[in-house]
């Protein structure tokens, strides 16, 4: 590992345990090994490092929900989508943490939000089309994706609290209420 993904690393599980305003350079610097110099060479400020993180996350997300999806039938791939989340979240927990803490106004920018949108176009896509082809409600864009993020979220907090299994027939009823949250009502 190079000395910039060591900084990135080392800022995303300092973040997520003490919060942006109680990490300060020097500490990473430390924890990373390398100099406070350093970090500057890559990095202008604290808020670029956590952009950076940001970005990062969303790239992978734009990546890995669209990751072996089924060839037949909507649902079985809208599904296969919210499994995907639901699995990279709990095999990634600094990064589901770092998104639910960190990853918010007003520490990330709408601008920096907005710069994101790119790693999603097949996402959106897919809600755009299954809207269009009376898969999913006839509503907008943003509240059914925001219902369909929501359910995964809620699954991955109950699973890491230790409140439910999450596995097995939990994450089959999870997964199917999602559905009926956002199927079309016909």
């Amino acid at each position: 590992m190079d000395k910039k993904q060591r900084i990135i690393i080392t800022m995303l599980e300092l973040v997520v345990k003490q919060g942006v305003h109680a990490t300060p350079m020097s500490q990473v610097a430390r924890e990373a090994n390398v100099a406070v110099g350093t970090i500057y060479h890559y990095f202008e400020n604290k808020n670029q490092i956590i952009e950076e993180i940001y970005n990062m996350i969303y790239q992978d997300y734009g990546v890995v929900l669209m990751a072996n999806l089924p060839n037949e039938g909507f649902q079985k791939q809208y599904e296969a989508m919210w499994l995907n989340l639901y699995n990279y979240f709990i095999g990634n927990p600094l990064a589901f943490q770092f998104v639910e803490f960190i990853g918010v106004p007003p520490i990330i920018s709408k601008e920096v939000m907005d710069k994101t949108v790119v790693h999603f176009s097949s996402v959106r896509d897919f809600f755009l089309n299954g809207i269009k082809d009376k898969h999913l409600r006839d509503a907008p864009l943003r509240l059914i994706l925001q219902y369909a993020y929501g359910n995964v979220v809620s699954a991955v907090w109950l699973k890491t609290k230790g409140e439910l299994d999450m596995e097995g027939d939990d994450l089959k009823t999870a997964i199917a209420m999602s559905w009926d949250c956002i199927k079309n009502q016909r």
